[in-house]
């Protein structure tokens, strides 16, 4: 995961804000929980989302109390007081993810990066043994989307749409889980509801690989990395709009696949991620393309 999938605060309700705040907040108090209190390190945007879906759509309301932050002892936060079923999934989506990108990190980058990512593989090697305890199937999801991936970069006839299949696919499945894990009567009314939560996931995991492909591919083209817009026969002008297209499509479908969905208790949440801080966030990413020269 990337950490893309944000809210924006500035369209967002104080009281809706303040949820998502304290989602945040019980997702980093159960990383600790069921890993260790620097699991919290690993906390993320993409998987907060996750998490504020499934508890969007759940029917087991929580209950939120206030506490200190463990990190500042003297900020107050809010926190989901019970464990859910929900936020473990999460915490185990962010473990997961860190510790798959631990390994393709350790081979891909310097020696002398490789040297503090080896310090790390220990600690969460042991934490991937719990995750892979916990849900197997998202573990399982994620050793092969880094399979995948690995193969469609070093594919000579690799596309955007390949390059981007082995995220889409990923989160897809996991995206699926949702209708299993949780009681949610409002997935139950819809006969279609994994379907739709698997297309929902698949879109929006496939706008993530994009996004992040975007932002890094004047680092990539200086460094000859492997980016999927490096390859594409488009002038480098034009780039822009192609990207521009592409992001938009398939951001347009996970909307409509959300859209699909009957809205649980936090859809201003979600709502706002997809219909406004997304957009921001391409907006934002695709600046760097006016500038080019200053990215060299």
């Amino acid at each position: 995961m990337f950490g893309y999938v944000n809210v924006d605060k500035s369209n967002l309700l104080g009281k809706d804000f303040d949820t998502y705040r304290a989602i945040y907040c019980s997702l980093c108090k159960q990383l600790g929980r069921d890993y260790s209190i620097f699991a919290r390190f690993f906390l993320n945007y993409d998987c907060t989302f996750y998490a504020v879906l499934m508890l969007s759509l759940s029917d087991k309301t929580c209950d939120f109390c206030t506490g200190r932050c463990r990190f500042n002892p003297l900020k107050k936060c809010d926190y989901i007081s019970d464990d859910t079923v929900s936020l473990s999934l999460a915490a185990a989506l962010t473990i997961s993810s860190a510790y798959y990108k631990l390994l393709d990190n350790i081979l891909d980058s310097p020696w002398y990066k490789r040297i503090f990512y080896r310090l790390l593989q220990p600690m969460l090697s042991s934490w991937h043994k719990i995750s892979l305890k916990k849900f197997p199937t998202i573990d399982n999801e994620l050793n092969k989307m880094t399979i995948s991936q690995k193969g469609t970069e070093e594919d000579k006839n690799c596309n955007i749409d390949k390059a981007a299949e082995p995220t889409a696919a990923m989160l897809s499945a996991v995206f699926s889980l949702v209708d299993e894990k949780i009681d949610s009567s409002i997935l139950k009314k819809n006969k279609n509801s994994k379907r739709i939560l698997s297309s929902f996931g698949y879109f929006l995991g496939k706008w993530i690989y994009l996004i992040d492909a975007a932002d890094d591919y004047f680092n990539d083209k200086k460094h000859h990395n492997f980016n999927p817009y490096i390859t594409l026969d488009v002038e480098e002008k034009e780039l822009k709009n192609y990207v521009l297209s592409s992001l938009n499509h398939t951001l347009s479908e996970a909307m409509l696949s959300y859209n699909l969905l009957e809205k649980g208790r936090y859809d201003a949440i979600i709502s706002n991620a997809l219909f406004s801080a997304l957009p921001k966030k391409q907006n934002l990413v695709l600046s760097k393309f006016d500038k080019p020269d200053k990215q060299k």
